[in-house]
């Protein structure tokens, strides 16, 4: 009898992946893109979690993996909870908020629609932190204070630099890779489109 992961037991291994996967990357940066899969646990990670708590394991994951091993391994300076931290919370409680609410009528369609609408939600929210701190600080450079510097923020960033909308492209495809890795282990019904067993046999 094929015996399954516990809701628990799969939300632990999904955050020390993630944690491990942050890991490496910061130890050989030269040989693993700029891609993380935290985006993705948080959204089809909450899908296979119970709904009540499900929701949570984007943010816990966050919590493992930047305030506790980055800050303890760069020391990074000032509150461990800084700003972009708390945003960074609610961004991926969104995620899995949304990852329950398609639950229980997922389809290959709605996850990769929803995985997209993620990653343009973090980095609508990156850029636009990153415009409204070097508008309060008075950076240099940095954006105007106006709704045209923040769609600058947003599309192609600060004169000197790669696009703002590179880092879009990149963010969507890693989102997606790790998305569909993910269903890949938990749900290859969904991801090849199978009726699954059960759901056969109620049909018949």
């Amino acid at each position: 009898m094929k015996r399954e992961l516990s809701p628990i037991h799969l939300a632990l291994i999904l955050i020390l992946s993630c944690v491990i996967f942050r890991l490496v990357s910061s130890i050989f940066p030269e040989y693993i893109p700029n891609v993380s899969p935290l985006m993705a646990i948080a959204f089809v990670g909450a899908m296979y979690l119970p709904g009540r708590w499900g929701w949570l394991v984007g943010p816990s994951t966050l919590i493992f993996t930047d305030l506790a091993f980055l800050q303890m391994n760069y020391r990074t300076e000032g509150s461990m909870l800084s700003m972009w931290t708390a945003i960074s919370l609610v961004v991926y409680a969104i995620a899995g908020g949304l990852g329950v609410w398609i639950s229980s009528r997922k389809s290959l369609t709605k996850i990769i629609s929803g995985s997209v609408a993620c990653s343009v939600l973090f980095y609508v929210a990156a850029n636009t932190f990153s415009w409204a701190n070097t508008v309060a600080y008075k950076l240099n450079p940095g954006y105007p204070g106006t709704l045209g510097g923040w769609v600058q923020a947003n599309t192609v960033g600060l004169a000197g630099y790669e696009p703002s909308w590179l880092f879009l492209r990149n963010g969507i495809a890693g989102d997606l890779f790790f998305a569909l890795l993910l269903l890949l282990i938990l749900d290859r019904s969904v991801l090849f489109g199978q009726v699954p067993a059960k759901a056969a046999s109620r049909a018949v």
